[in-house]
């Protein structure tokens, strides 16, 4: 197999592999989802990334997260030790200065939110 051919197949393997790991897993949109306001996720680098559908996101490798913005969602985010924090719709939720790895996005109202 020539070098060309197989840079191509190694790029496109790689491609697709980046694509799964930020493809958020099991979401799925409705017309409620149309009509709300996205969670946004923001991280200690001013990056950001914001989803409006329940689900669950994934993001490798994980980023210091700093703040959610829950907008007509509730979920928590995860950090890498396992340990979790929970927001609610319509709030700014300040986030542990730790690795996240994973936003979950609920289609209802955690208890506990106002």
């Amino acid at each position: 197999m020539n070098r060309t051919a197989q840079l191509s197949g190694a790029l496109a393997s790689l491609g697709m592999a980046a694509g799964l790991l930020f493809t958020p897993a099991a979401a799925s949109a409705d017309a409620e989802a149309t009509l709300a306001s996205p969670v946004t996720l923001r991280f200690a680098d001013s990056t950001t990334i914001s989803r409006n559908a329940p689900g669950i996101a994934n993001f490798l490798p994980p980023k210091v997260a700093a703040t959610v913005s829950g907008g007509s969602w509730s979920g928590y985010v995860q950090y890498n030790d396992g340990s979790r924090t929970n927001f609610c719709p319509s709030r700014i939720t300040n986030l542990a200065p730790k690795p996240a790895q994973t936003l979950f996005i609920s289609a209802t109202k955690a208890p506990g939110c106002p």
